[in-house]
């Protein structure tokens, strides 16, 4: 009996029956017909393997499924690649509202922010949606794909993570961090709206942080256009970094330095770089601010030329620094001279000390600045009065303090009084700033900080911490993370105003990256002298300097410091090599060389050096601050490489 559901095919199949008993070989063989005599007995016949058919269909079947899978995998890579192309033009609007927003944040412009804020969140979901899915998942695994399908992956997550978490945050500050905010107003800086804002700006930064850390990660071999796309991105990141990070810096500091936790007392240097130093100038002027809960106050002022000399430095030197500053002990003899070390720690303690030695008090903190600082900073803000019926307007005040009160006044106690009564009058207007100047303040800052005069150091070590590697921070470092730390500072040897006639140009090329990941580099430093010919002999003696056998003439020390594990070795003017004595200042290779300008004449002198092993990333320059910015070139195109 069969089943019903077999069909027909089944219907005639016998049923299974008891078996006949086997009849033996012998048996088989009688039974078996006779073939004609002569006939060849016919072979029996061969069947096939049973396992040989199966294997034939088994490779038909791996072959059907091979062609299917490329056909699949080429879809999925196909699929892959258009989605890629849809990631791609959206990441590059993101990024587009990325940098118009980080401008936005950083002018103070805070109307539009929520709607363009909105626009990059759809522009990076769409990247973000764009690069999801199980033909993603394959396209990243695959050897010849994985590394462009990484990459464009990790970046859609990490601009739609910025989206929706640090950007938002950086808006949120925004709309309390405008300039106008926090502008002092009768001498006071509200501190509350920085306290508010704080818990934005630093998960802002650390999210930024952990963005260029896992951009910073993506390696392997990928499409040019998505090579580009990973180095357009770590711009993007390391620029918002730079935002964020500031922003972060001054909420943690800010408030102590402004006496949140308690009064807080500090020291200004107003420097005078026409009389050179390595930080800038000579510390003219000696200002006491006292900070008490966001309220600043001008406590005290010196002349710098009062505070000293001392008999022997306040502060035990090194013998690099006694071979490189100074036999004598200079950096620590007098107040105007703490300036010629270019490591600005190094520079607070010792003024520190010398206020302490001459008044009793400890004070917290140190800053510099000079008379370029402060006409930016007064600048928009009216006339400036110099002495009863004498004004003079801020774009002038620079060029007034280091020039012509000097010919003015050649007493140096009336030109003290005049130093006093200027600062005086920019504190006041600094104190309470013009309604809408409050942009411009800030600006004038940061423009001041990253030319190097204006630095802070805290006797709080976790606010040194904080400043560590910023433009405030001033210290003597050869490295900043992989990026190189070049060293080019002046010393004035006359004692006189004539370096206001000087002129600095700095210029450093990569010549050569050698197998130990170090870098060869010529450092040219010119120096220029604008003193007009025959104008030296109408000039006051103190401005071109008593006893000096050529009137005009400008005379300096060059010093030139290597970064960290690197050195000089060796310098030509021209074609012509020149003699250096190699010098060490702590772990720093120097080289030092004394230039005397004539009028009108020009000295260059180019520096062969090699940096430390492994610093591969942007040459950093420091440079000393002169009546005018220094004209810096650096360049990165290897003219050729070690064998």
């Amino acid at each position: 009996m069969t089943h019903p559901g077999w069909g027909d095919k089944w219907a005639g199949a016998p049923q299974f029956t008891a078996q006949p008993a086997r009849r033996s070989g012998s048996e088989l063989l009688e039974r078996a017909p006779e073939l004609p005599d002569g006939a060849p007995a016919r072979p029996p016949r061969r069947r096939e393997p049973f396992w040989n058919g199966r294997r034939r269909r088994a490779l038909r079947i791996v072959l059907w499924a091979a062609v299917v899978a490329l056909l699949l995998l080429a879809v999925t890579v196909g699929w892959a690649a258009v989605d890629a192309l849809r990631a791609r033009a959206a990441l590059s609007d993101a990024a587009a509202g990325v940098t118009a927003l980080r401008e936005d944040v950083l002018a103070g412009d805070t109307d539009g922010l929520e709607a363009r804020l909105s626009g990059i969140q759809e522009d990076a979901r769409r990247a973000h949606d764009a690069t999801r899915g199980p033909h993603w998942s394959v396209a990243r695994e695959l050897p010849g794909t994985g590394p462009t399908a990484e990459a464009i992956a990790t970046m859609s997550e990490v601009v739609d993570e910025l989206a929706r978490g640090a950007l938002p945050d950086l808006a949120r500050s925004a709309e309390l961090v405008d300039p106008g905010t926090f502008a002092p107003r009768d001498g006071r800086i509200d501190l509350e709206p920085l306290r508010k804002v704080a818990p934005d700006v630093v998960r802002a930064d650390r999210s930024v942080e952990l963005a260029a850390e896992r951009v910073g990660r993506l390696d392997g071999a990928m499409l040019p256009q998505v090579t580009a796309a990973v180095a357009e991105l770590r711009a993007q990141i390391d620029g918002l970094r730079s935002t964020t990070a500031t922003a972060a810096r001054a909420a943690d500091v800010l408030p102590p330095l402004l006496g949140a936790e308690g009064p807080r007392d500090y020291l200004v240097l107003v420097q005078n770089p026409a009389e050179p130093r390595a930080l800038g100038g000579i510390a003219g002027t000696v200002l006491l601010l006292r900070a008490v809960d966001g309220t600043v106050t001008l406590a005290d002022q010196l002349p710098g030329g009062t505070l000293g000399p001392y008999d022997e430095p306040v502060l035990p030197l090194t013998p690099d620094e006694r071979s490189v500053l100074g036999a004598g002990g200079e950096v620590g003899r007098w107040m105007q001279n703490v300036t010629m070390t270019p490591d600005f720690p190094r520079t607070a303690e010792l003024a520190r000390t010398m206020w302490m030695r001459e008044t009793g008090q400890r004070v917290d903190g140190v800053l510099t600045t000079d008379p370029v600082t402060l006409a930016a900073l007064l600048r928009g803000t009216g006339p400036v009065e110099i002495a009863e019926g004498r004004r003079v307007a801020p774009d002038e005040l620079a060029d007034y303090l280091l020039h012509d009160v000097y010919f003015e006044h050649e007493e140096p106690r009336a030109q003290d009084m005049i130093f006093a009564h200027v600062a005086k009058q920019a504190f006041d207007r600094l104190s309470d700033p013009r309604e809408g100047g409050e942009a411009d303040m800030i600006a004038a800052l940061a423009e001041s900080a990253r030319q190097g005069r204006l630095l802070v150091w805290s006797s709080d070590d976790a606010v040194n911490r904080r400043l560590a590697g910023t433009v405030l921070d001033g210290s003597l470092t050869g490295v900043r993370g992989d990026s190189p730390v070049v060293g080019v500072f002046t010393q004035g040897i006359n004692m006189a105003k004539i370096a206001y006639y000087l002129d600095t140009e700095v210029d450093v090329a990569v010549v050569a990256e050698r197998r130990d990941g170090s870098r060869e580099l010529d450092v040219t430093v010119t120096y220029t002298s604008r003193v007009p010919e025959g104008g030296a002999g109408v000039m006051p003696e103190y401005f071109v300097g008593y006893g000096e056998k050529n009137p005009g003439e400008i005379r300096l020390r060059s010093l030139v410091y290597a970064p960290a594990g690197g050195w000089v070795a060796g310098a030509y003017s021209g074609d012509q090599e020149i003699g250096l004595t190699p010098k060490k200042q702590g772990e720093f290779s120097v080289a030092s060389r004394d230039i005397e300008l004539s009028p009108g004449a020009t000295v260059s002198v180019t520096y062969a050096m090699i940096t430390g092993k492994r610093q591969s990333g942007d040459i950093i320059l420091r440079v000393t601050p002169g009546p005018r910015p220094a004209d810096i070139t650096i360049s990165d195109d290897l003219l050729g490489r070690a064998e």
